[in-house]
């Protein structure tokens, strides 16, 4: 859809953003800092640090982020809710933002006059409200609860009602930050669809969500903030496949080494393990992905099989196969005698992801370890394209195409 956007000029510039929280231990340690000022009763909590930003018109952008990254707060830093610490926003147009469920929204009113009170807080007129409440109506489907109270509303139907108000108060700027998480599948195919009109017509939208596919699909570029500072912002797909992989990985995992560590079994040991093809240890998937194993003899040997292990980042252990699954025996071996060979994956059909090998030799019934390295070899997997799931296998479309 990004590709059919006309991008324009600048309608949100954002640099060097920086907002500081003070965070109190105990809640009266905020009157004791009032009163006692040379000493520091809080600590700071910078939810936001050194962001810059610059968003075009009819531009879709994603941001996407762990919990507590700092989403929230730079939505609601260019609503103007929240005030920096530093550093400076600039905002042309017309804002409408869907932040958190109910926001704006007084309980005890009813939709119709909630639907009125923030199209007003959006800068509409009476009658252009009239005008235009029809369609909002229609679009968020509530025609039997519009005059109910909207404490009554369940979470669907807040987002209908929000939503519904948002796109017809004719906004240069969209903001939704995870409201399309809420309801179902109909209503959220409804929502994208008005999406794709707003954006053909010069809206920006800014983006917040977890859902990896929607942000592939949708965006034209993806922010991706980490403790509140901007790790990397650009391509939606490299950028969103790239912030999964670092979802999954464990900050606690050893780091990965050119040459893997192997455990001791007086047997034999692996005197190379490679992993060959790609590029800078990336593959896309079918690509070709070659492990090449030397294995040296320390004692003699009976027929040997060779076995490989690759585990996603998150410890998902996500291939086991060994030689003898296909009828593969390596010669018995002599103690000094090398034994060499290569497992291929040809085509590679693991989904985008980081991934660690093991590689290992055993006797040809499985009973007896002759070697076994650890998971420290790595190789990533990237795709070009959006993709789910964890594998990417060769299959075949049979159908009429016409």
């Amino acid at each position: 859809m990004s590709s059919e956007a006309v991008i324009g000029d600048a309608v949100i510039s954002v640099s060097n953003l920086s907002k500081c929280y003070q965070i109190y231990a105990r809640p009266h340690h905020r009157l004791m800092q009032s009163i006692f000022r040379r000493r520091k009763y809080f600590r700071d909590f910078w939810a936001l640090r050194d962001v810059s930003l610059e968003v075009k018109r009819g531009e879709v952008l994603g941001i996407i982020g762990r919990n507590g990254a700092g989403k929230s707060t730079l939505l609601q830093a260019i609503c103007g809710t929240v005030t920096p610490s530093s550093g400076s926003i600039t905002v042309n147009g017309r804002v409408a933002a869907l932040l958190e469920l109910g926001a704006g929204f007084n309980p005890e009113f009813s939709g119709r006059e909630n639907a009125y009170l923030n199209a007003a807080l959006l800068g509409m007129t009476r009658t252009e409200i009239d005008a235009c409440f029809d369609d909002i109506l229609a679009f968020a489907e509530l025609e039997e609860f519009i005059d109910e109270p909207v404490k009554t509303y369940s979470s669907g139907m807040f987002v209908r009602l929000a939503f519904a108000v948002a796109i017809h108060v004719s906004p240069d700027i969209l903001i939704i930050d995870e409201a399309l998480s809420v309801g179902d599948i109909a209503f959220r195919n409804k929502c994208l669809e008005r999406i794709q009109v707003l954006v053909a017509k010069g809206v920006t939208i800014l983006f917040v969500t977890h859902d990896i596919s929607t942000l592939q699909l949708l965006c034209s570029r993806v922010l991706w903030l980490d403790h509140g500072q901007t790790r990397a912002v650009g391509d939606p797909i490299r950028v969103s496949q790239d912030y999964y992989a670092d979802m999954l990985g464990h900050k606690d995992q050893a780091p990965a080494q050119a040459f893997p560590v192997q455990q001791e079994t007086g047997k034999a040991f692996f005197t190379d393990v490679q992993i060959k093809g790609g590029r800078a240890g990336e593959f896309k998937p079918g690509d070709q992905l070659d492990i090449t194993f030397s294995l040296e003899a320390k004692q003699d040997l009976g027929p040997v099989v060779f076995n490989v292990s690759i585990y996603r980042s998150d410890g998902d252990w996500v291939i086991g196969q060994t030689s003898r699954d296909v009828g593969k025996y390596w010669k018995a071996a002599q103690a000094g005698e090398t034994l060499a060979g290569t497992v291929r994956f040809a085509p590679l059909s693991l989904a985008p992801g980081e991934y660690r090998v093991a590689v290992g030799a055993c006797s040809a019934d499985y009973t007896l370890c002759y070697a076994l390295t650890d998971l420290t070899m790595t190789f990533a997997v990237r795709a070009p394209y959006p993709t789910w799931g964890k594998f990417i296998h060769p299959i075949e479309w049979i159908g009429n195409d016409g």
